[in-house]
């Protein structure tokens, strides 16, 4: 064939031929790459960021915000904290610090991933590491070795680079001692407070004034948001049906297992305890040792330990139940209380047992021996087991692919059809109650859905039924609940807002004339106003009455001194104001070398941050990034 070309390299035909085949090849290779990142959102230099990986950064940092907010972001908060964009940033960074690792020669090794994974007590089994425990772990959190492994390699990685970068960072004494000072130096002041709720009863109210303060605040007297949902469900009853576990893999997870399916030795026991103080003397300690014992001749007499133990025992939960501890491991309880149980036989009277607690009386009820379950007595568990395991395993992989071929998409219902899924919905939604019966959506999965934007697929859903990938098709912006429905609220919002401003404005025209006198408590004592003395206090040790002083109003009471002892304009103090005037202030003492240790550590934080910021920005200049979908 190739002397076939070589020989007639110059006719017309053969050069048309040619080009046809490196049109085909160029073609299909670029077929080949369109569709291999047709589900990559961004490009860090040759590395691509998928669907999935930004799918499953944007859920964890959605979640970790969600906790700041307790439990639901604010809806209008929502835009302005830019989640996806701060996932995918978060993202970039981590493969630009891979990046730069590899110029610096200072990447995770094979042997350093290798060992850190040898070294993790939790995939070992009697101290050694087990590789099935090791897949089995994984499997259980739907990740492969190579996933955790990669994993492992940029955080290995990712502290190499830093512990370089930040290395450079020192801090100095001057540094110290301003930081020392800033937080310690101490300010005194007298202060008068304005609260707005006492000039509620000055507000005047009228009908117009309401209706405007409606117009103008409509977003507080709202109708909460809709969204039309649909959904795609990968029910794990459904797929059960597909999984057959085999014997050689029942009998594999058997062995896995195996702890699972053998009891330790158990004994059922009835205590009478004695309590001692910690700090009790020996002579304490032997007054209640003789009465331990006479309770101990009784009870070798009696044949109601149950009602001995209700009558003297000082374990409170256990005493009403005739002293009951139910059965227990050798591990559960104090080393002494438990060899002293584990030697008696059932029916059998301890004697004078000495815990940290104090002095036990111990009476064997049962004891059941140590015993592993055969195989074929908990195959059907197992087979049931493996079967639930595997349907979710596929559940969740379908809901993986669906999501991915909805994404590149843009609509579920195409990607559903592709799949020969069933799309369902689209059903209502909302926040704020639970529609029992309208929709499969429980309140954190509604939390998840209403964070995306209309148009947006979710990621995997996980519901009590299985696996869910759904799609916002319409949002149903919060809507104004008419005037006369919410009359009540809106009044109680107008007079708090006046008496705001009335509160403010009052507290100007005392801090004008305090400024005029030079003295506040001449004004306050000439107005009838009360006025406070605050304690020397610093901004780490802030006065008991001004703990709400925050942000600029804090830097602005730190500000005062002998030649400037009134603010520029009244401080808030939480929803009240203050006006106040400097009194004295206490410089800090030298640091001790615990401040000393604190400081130091706390500027160097700063300063590795910032060197760490420095250097991403550094690397991210030499590098192309590229965004490849929105998002």
């Amino acid at each position: 064939m190739l002397d076939f070309v070589r020989k007639y390299s110059k006719s017309w035909g053969i050069k048309i031929l040619l080009w046809l085949v490196i049109i085909v090849f160029v073609g299909w290779g670029g077929y080949i790459y369109q569709t291999r990142h047709e589900f990559d959102v961004a490009r860090v230099g040759d590395h691509y960021i998928t669907t999935t990986e930004f799918s499953t950064r944007l859920e964890n940092l959605q979640q970790a915000v969600s906790k700041q907010f307790g439990g639901t972001i604010p809806e209008e908060l929502k835009g302005s904290l830019h989640l996806k964009e701060r996932a995918l940033q978060s993202l970039i960074d981590n493969y630009l610090v891979v990046r730069g690792a590899e110029d610096l020669g200072l990447t995770a090794t094979t042997g350093e991933v290798r060992r850190r994974i040898l070294e993790m007590p939790v995939f070992q089994i009697d101290g050694k590491f087990d590789n099935a425990r090791y897949e089995g772990i994984l499997r259980q959190n739907r990740m492969t070795p190579d996933m955790y492994e990669k994993e492992l390699y940029d955080e290995i990685t990712t502290r190499k680079v830093q512990a370089f970068i930040t290395g450079r960072a020192i801090v100095t004494e001057d540094e110290i001692l301003a930081e020392h000072h800033l937080n310690r130096d101490q300010i005194k002041v007298s202060y008068v407070v304005f609260d707005p709720d006492s000039f509620e009863d000055k507000v005047p109210v009228d009908e117009q004034a309401l209706r405007t303060f409606y117009q103008n605040n409509q977003n507080r007297y709202m109708e909460p948001e809709q969204r039309d949902i649909a959904y795609v469900l990968l029910g794990r009853e459904d797929l059960e049906k597909e999984i057959h576990p085999g014997e050689d893999e029942m009998k594999s997870y058997y062995d896995d297992n195996i702890a699972r399916f053998t009891h330790e030795k158990q004994v059922r026991a009835r205590h009478i305890l004695l309590r001692i103080k910690p700090d009790a003397t020996d002579a304490e300690v032997e007054k209640v040792r003789v009465q331990a014992q006479k309770i101990l001749d009784e009870a070798k007499k009696s044949k109601d330990f149950a009602e001995l133990a209700r009558k003297y025992s000082q374990d409170e939960t256990t005493a009403k139940k005739g002293g009951d501890l139910g059965f227990f491991d050798s591990k559960k309880m104090d080393p002494a209380f438990s060899k002293a149980a584990f030697d008696l036989k059932p029916g059998e009277i301890s004697g004078l047992v000495r815990t940290p607690y104090g002095f036990h009386i111990i009476k064997s009820e049962e004891v059941t021996e140590a015993k592993t379950v055969p195989f074929e007595e908990v195959k059907g568990e197992i087979e049931k087991d493996l079967k639930s395991q595997g349907a979710q395993d596929l559940a969740f992989k379908q809901a993986q692919n669906l999501r991915d071929l909805a994404n590149a998409r843009k609509d579920i219902a195409k990607a559903a059809a592709e799949m020969k899924m069933t799309v369902l919905g689209p059903v209502r939604i909302t926040m704020s109650e639970d529609q029992p019966g309208s929709t499969p959506f429980p309140a954190p999965i509604r939390e998840k859905l209403f964070q995306l934007g209309e148009g947006d697929i979710s990621d995997m859903l996980e519901l009590p039924k299985g696996f869910a990938v759904a799609q916002v098709k319409a949002i149903k912006r919060p809507q104004p609940i008419p005037f006369e429905n919410v009359k009540d609220k809106v009044t109680n919002g107008f007079r708090a807002e006046q008496a705001k401003g009335l509160a403010q404005k009052q507290a100007l025209e005392i801090l004008a004339q305090a400024k005029e006198k030079k003295s506040l408590a001449e004004v306050a004592k000439a107005r009838n106003i009360n006025l406070r003395q605050s304690e020397f206090f610093s901004r780490q040790d802030p006065d008991k009455d001004l703990k709400l002083l925050r942000g600029p109003s804090l830097n602005s009471v730190f500000s005062l001194n002998g030649s400037n002892p009134f603010p520029e304009t009244p401080i808030e103090l939480g929803k009240r104001y203050i006006v106040c005037q400097f009194q004295g202030i206490n410089p800090a003492g030298e640091p001790s070398s615990e401040e000393r240790a604190e400081i130091s550590g706390k500027i160097l934080r700063q300063k590795e941050e910032e060197l760490w910021k420095a250097w991403l920005a550094e690397v991210r200049k030499t590098t192309k990034i590229e965004q490849l979908q929105e998002i």
